[in-house]
């Protein structure tokens, strides 16, 4: 009987010992903490950082500029920004806001921004509607519209022929087709891709 019961004790030992260790569970992944995204800012989405957008484009009145972002963080969205370096003069019925290129529809809009406009600054705008939360990484399009300018306000942007370079569709930058624009229209109207120009830093957050 003891010789069973010392039998018995040494497969149990040696099936321990021969047992593969359970792997730990995998850690999560790790943010990329040197690049630049727009939540470290707390913004939902923007064209870039402004940080390093030096160039300075000068946006035609009447034209919608319509910037492709994506979505950094889900929360609601309730302002959107831009960024003047030198402010213009004359500038009438001006408006930021958000479309979703699904539908084409406008979700939301600022207010008229146009005395914002004829100063130098950031431009922080509450929108008339709050967004609510969209998916991580969805596509939307922040547009921006002077009806009309004397003076057209410097933009912090990107460089000039760098908007769309190499690209054949699914632009960075559009701009409409026409140029008789005081507002942003419920659904996006017909839009082009620019020879050339550069985009302005636009963005919306919480």
């Amino acid at each position: 009987m003891r010789r069973v019961a010392v039998a018995i004790g040494v497969l149990l030992t040696l099936t321990a010992c021969s047992s593969a260790p359970v792997p730990p569970p995998a850690a999560p992944p790790q943010a990329r903490m040197g690049a630049w995204s727009p939540a470290q800012l707390n913004l939902v989405a923007a064209t870039g950082d402004p940080a390093i957008m030096p160039s300075t484009p000068g946006l035609s009145p009447g034209v919608i500029y319509v910037n492709r972002v994506y979505v950094d963080q889900a929360v609601p969205t309730r302002i959107a920004m831009t960024a003047v370096i030198t402010g213009g003069a004359g500038i009438t019925n001006s408006y930021l806001g958000l479309y979703d290129p699904a539908d084409g529809k406008l979700l939301a809009t600022t207010a008229d921004i146009s005395a914002q406009l004829q100063a130098g600054g950031i431009i922080k705008a509450p929108l008339t509607t709050e967004v609510p939360p969209q998916p991580m990484n969805k596509e939307l399009w922040i547009a921006l519209v002077m009806g009309g300018a004397g003076k057209s306000p410097a933009f912090v942007g990107g460089r000039e022929y760098g908007t769309n370079f190499g690209q054949t569709g699914d632009f960075r930058l559009w701009v409409t087709a026409d140029n008789h624009f005081t507002s942003l229209p419920t659904a996006i109207p017909q839009l082009r891709a620019p020879a050339h120009g550069s985009i302005p830093f636009v963005a919306v957050g919480p």
